[in-house]
């Protein structure tokens, strides 16, 4: 990945079960910058229990289903991925994938993506992450909310030999301004010293300050619609925010510039437009002294500068001045 922060825009569940959504979703992340759109690929009975019973209104338009229900419906199906796959290479925007079980990576062996990403709440799952470290040409890039230092350093041992990325996130949805608690990158800096944040805020301010702090890479969750139906658009970047996000990522480095006190060329001809100068206020005589009532100090700045206005006071002119003209002393 570049050294530039790589902007991520996590579709999720946004897509609300919708291969026309995917695509639109895919269209409109291109368009606002970014570098890749992930999206989650996992077994629905291993996320929730099949005859669960409990029923859940996360969705307006499915207010009576259980988790199962909610996961077989959002569940990126198999035929889908080559569609992803070339809709992804169509818009030239990186693909990527969060795995959430062996049998779903395995689904990933004929597809091409950019890379892999373990979430936060499988960090103590040893098993996959080994699976996952096999993976040695691809990123990995590790999600570290929930975890503990110890949980941490045992994942990261495990992917010491990959190309591995770790991404501070907290897992609350959404993340409040006071929880969301930045400074812990560079604590991760123990561990690998590619580090990025996973944004679970409303907004962007986070994801901006995280880019100024030196993040490596962002995530941020994606929508169509903060209004859509379902739990995650309204934490999601919409396309001006992620566009916002990603103009700034390009030109934040710029902004420093080479730190040279002296201005620019550019900068110094404006000065004459910008700058004051010296002029008689009124006709003014040889050998009449300069007065504050016979000069005045106004723009442009293409005579005589107003840093000797002091200085003329009392002198007497060596010649004649009409009302208007530029004082040439």
């Amino acid at each position: 990945m570049p050294s530039k922060t790589y902007i991520i825009a996590e579709i999720g569940i946004n897509h609300n079960g919708k291969l026309k959504n995917i695509f639109k979703l895919i269209n409109l992340a291109n368009r606002a910058g970014a570098c890749a759109v992930k999206f989650q690929l996992y077994l629905p009975e291993t996320l929730s229990r099949k005859k669960g019973k409990r029923k859940f209104k996360l969705f307006k338009k499915h207010k009576n289903e259980s988790l199962f229900q909610m996961w077989k419906r959002l569940a990126i199906k198999d035929i889908w991925l080559k569609k992803i796959e070339k809709h992804c290479q169509k818009n030239k925007i990186d693909l990527g994938f969060s795995v959430f079980d062996e049998i779903s990576l395995k689904k990933l062996d004929n597809i091409k993506y950019k890379f892999l990403k373990i979430a936060s709440g499988d960090i103590d799952d040893l098993y996959l992450i080994n699976a996952i470290s096999k993976k040695k040409s691809k990123d990995i890039i590790l999600s570290t909310g929930m975890a503990n230092i110890e949980e941490i350093k045992e994942a990261t041992k495990i992917l010491k030999k990959n190309k591995l990325k770790l991404l501070h996130c907290v897992s609350l949805y959404p993340t409040s301004v006071k929880n969301t608690n930045l400074a812990r990158m560079f604590g991760l800096k123990k561990y690998c010293k590619n580090i990025g944040f996973s944004d679970h805020t409303i907004g962007i301010n986070a994801s901006i300050k995280a880019i100024n702090l030196g993040a490596k890479i962002i995530e941020k969750h994606f929508t169509y619609d903060n209004f859509a139906d379902g739990p995650d658009h309204i934490l999601s970047a919409n396309f001006n925010q992620l566009k916002n996000i990603c103009d700034y990522n390009n030109d934040h480095k710029k902004y420093m510039g080479t730190g040279k006190i002296n201005p620019i060329n550019k900068e110094i001809s404006m000065k004459k437009f910008a700058r004051k100068s010296i002029f008689a206020k009124e006709n003014i005589n040889r050998d009449e002294r300069f007065t504050i009532k016979n000069l005045e100090k106004r723009r442009p700045g293409h005579g005589l500068s107003v840093r000797f206005f002091g200085k003329l006071l009392n002198q007497k002119s060596n010649k004649k001045y009409l009302k208007g003209e530029t004082i040439k002393v």
